[in-house]
């Protein structure tokens, strides 16, 4: 948030801001396999779903999309 006075307006001020959500998209990755008998063993196969939406926890981390958020606030 940057804040700008008002003229003329004692005690005024004018802030404007941005919030950003998922702006970089990184993946958030399961646990490796921990079976020792599995030719995959040791390896990461999948991915998890975390919910970053601003929208709520319903959305899963595949399915949030970038979202930018601009606010202003008058004070006097």
């Amino acid at each position: 948030m940057k804040g700008f006075p008002i003229r003329h307006v004692e005690g005024g001020l004018v802030r404007i801001g941005a919030q950003a959500y998922n702006v970089f998209n990184h993946p958030n990755f399961a646990n490796p396999n921990a079976n020792f008998d599995s030719p995959q063993f040791g390896t990461i196969t999948s991915t998890v779903s975390t919910p970053t939406s601003a929208y709520g926890s319903f959305l899963g981390g595949e399915a949030s999309p970038r979202i930018v958020q601009l606010k202003a606030t008058i004070t006097f």
